[in-house]
């Protein structure tokens, strides 16, 4: 039996070095080992721990016992195991090929461990001299817990999207709407964290997830396709699951673009009889018993080299180095992430900008629109009046004229009939006589 302390930045929820620790507390604790557990944060996973009797500190100096080993999830707590406790060999795990806090330290009582290609390469990146000795410690699943549904229909009808960033929803939601199959989703991007997710994915024939939580999908018997909001990679099948598993179904895979279309793809690859073909493998060569039995072999390991190699006398200056390389890996970080985080608003300021202008040429087109609609009515009207005007003045005019014309044509007949009076020949004689007698009255030349 060893004493064991666990090493990990928090125990609060389900993230993937959490359930790691926990799973493996209570392995090692069913085999006879004494394990403690000493966290940054504690909370609900922390107390749940207490609770089944484990030792759970967020203090070492309040630890009752001396470890003969230590091991740890990330870089940042384990430097801090070692300074309370520097004759203890320790294990570092490697969990994460980017983040600061996963900086290999350069100790020689650590031996690095890591759980894909990615970590593996990020520690020998950092320190070559153990290039070629970086055991890979697959992720484990606990097979009581994760047991394996029922034989897959011939098409699924029913999915889960186990998510942490919800840039991925719409797309595979809309990709299973296209082949009728209905989704659901879990998981910190959409607030619904489950502690019973081995019991639910019996009634989910696809799963789309990363890491850990396709590993354990895969253990299920799901179909599992490899996605999240950093990319895709596509569904698990017989031919490819070696690779990935070494890759720990993460994110040196998830090299394509998510897209309906692309996701719809995937989908119309399923195939339930691959699908158990790659659940029998993970369940031969991930399970958490088979971790266990490796995991003793290194304690043994270290526990025994530690024995035999008496601690070096430069460790303090070399825990000074470790710490050094921790910050500058963590200024790095920060680096990064203010440049992303300064891209990110570049972009939110792009979009709002995109928007803001959008929405005024939207008023202005609707303004335009309006003020064009205003004067068509306006000059409408004004045509209108116009008309009105024009047909009110013909009027007049008409009037006038007929008035005129029928005046004229009455003086017209009134001289007519008095020529006609004139020229009468009833009258010719008188009109004669009148004449000779104006001819006679004349006086003479």
């Amino acid at each position: 039996m060893s004493r064991v302390l666990l090493v990990t930045i928090i125990l609060i929820g389900r993230t993937g070095t959490e359930v790691v620790t926990c799973e493996t507390a209570r392995g090692l604790r069913k085999r006879n080992h004494d394990v403690a557990i000493c966290t940054q944060r504690d909370g609900p996973t922390a107390e749940q721990l207490r609770q089944e009797g484990f030792e759970v500190v967020t203090d070492l100096a309040s630890l009752t016992r001396t470890p003969d080993v230590i091991q740890a999830n990330q870089s940042y707590p384990l430097l801090e195991a070692i300074g309370r406790f520097p004759q203890t060999p320790a294990i570092s795990i490697c969990h994460d090929s980017t983040v600061w806090y996963n900086e290999p330290l350069d100790l020689p009582t650590i031996r690095h461990l890591a759980v894909d290609l990615a970590c593996r390469e990020r520690i020998t990146s950092k320190l070559p001299r153990l290039d070629g000795q970086i055991e890979i410690l697959h992720n484990a699943v606990d097979l009581d817990r994760f047991q394996q549904r029922d034989p897959l229909p011939a098409t699924p009808r029913r999915a889960l999207i186990i998510t942490k960033n919800a840039k991925d929803l719409d797309a595979i939601r809309a990709a299973c709407t296209q082949r009728g199959v209905d989704v659901d989703v879990l998981g910190p991007a959409v607030d619904d964290e489950v502690d019973d997710l081995p019991l639910r994915l019996g009634a989910y024939d696809l799963v789309f997830a990363t890491a850990r939580s396709a590993l354990e999908a895969i253990a299920a018997g799901c179909a599992v396709i490899v996605v999240d909001g950093r990319g895709l990679a596509g569904l698990v099948t017989d031919a490819v699951v070696t690779s990935w598993r070494d890759n720990n179904f993460g994110l040196r895979l998830l090299s394509r673009a998510i897209s309906a279309e692309a996701i719809a793809a995937e989908i119309d690859r399923y195939d339930p009889n691959d699908a158990r073909k790659v659940s029998d493998f993970v369940r031969r060569n991930s399970s958490l018993e088979r971790y266990l039995d490796r995991l003793e072999e290194i304690h043994r390991e270290v526990i025994a080299a530690g024995a035999a190699d008496p601690l070096s006398a430069d460790l303090s200056y070399r825990m000074g180095q470790a710490a050094r390389a921790l910050v500058t890996a963590q200024v790095a970080q920060n680096e990064i992430d203010w440049a992303n985080a300064a891209h990110a608003r570049d972009s939110e300021l792009r979009a709002e900008f995109q928007a803001a202008a959008a929405r005024i040429q939207a008023e202005l087109e609707a303004g335009a629109n309006a003020r064009e609609a205003t004067l068509r009515g306006e000059a409408a009207r004004r045509e209108a009046v116009l008309r009105d005007e024009a047909a009110q003045r013909e009027a007049e005019l008409r009037a006038s004229f007929d008035a005129q014309a029928r005046a004229r044509e009455a003086a017209f007949q009134a001289e007519f009939e008095a020529y006609r009076h004139w020229v009468a020949p009833r009258n010719l004689p008188w009109r004669i006589m009148r004449k000779v007698r104006r001819l006679l009255a004349r006086p003479s030349d």
